[in-house]
């Protein structure tokens, strides 16, 4: 290796700049689209969430059995339950979603009563007055309904404070 032409001299560090600048650019590349896809993969599913949370709040708000609000509850319900199959796809490596995942497959298959028996052995109550309120309404399969979306949306609020992927 000669070190005493200059022009040599000038070609090495030229050429050791323009790898360090190409190695420098592509770690910034990778680094920032690792950090973009985790945003976007949080944004999904904070989405996803927050459309469970909404579909299922309004399943149990619109309980007072009028038949527009029956129109309403069952479009809610197609919603919520898209979402739940939604949540479980997106969260199936997640341990937390993996606490309710058989809830969750009771729900979406519309298995309410035996939803319900679960939820009553891990001592998950209906909390929604509405359907105390309008229960002379409603017959079993809708008190059904209208109970496993409350006890449904508490399981996932309780689940979504506990996931750290939410998490800025």
């Amino acid at each position: 290796m000669q070190l005493d032409n200059p022009t040599l001299i000038g070609v090495y560090i030229a050429s050791i700049t323009a790898v360090t600048s190409v190695t420098t650019n592509l770690i910034t590349t990778v680094i920032s689209n690792w950090f973009q896809t985790n945003r976007q993969k949080r944004s999904e599913l904070q989405d996803i969430y927050a459309a469970c949370i909404k579909s299922l709040a309004t399943v149990s708000t619109l309980s007072s059995a009028t038949e527009s609000n029956m129109d309403n509850i069952e479009l809610s319900l197609v919603e919520a339950k898209k979402c739940l199959a939604l949540l479980l796809i997106c969260t199936k490596k997640s341990n937390q979603i993996k606490l309710i995942e058989e809830e969750v497959y009771l729900f979406i298959s519309g298995q309410y009563e035996q939803f319900l028996k679960k939820a009553s052995i891990n001592v998950l109550q209906p909390s929604d007055k509405s359907l105390e309120k309008y229960e002379y309404l409603l017959n079993q399969p809708q008190k059904q309904v209208i109970s496993a979306a409350d006890i449904m949306l508490q399981l996932i609020i309780k689940i979504a404070a506990q996931d750290k992927r939410l998490l800025l």
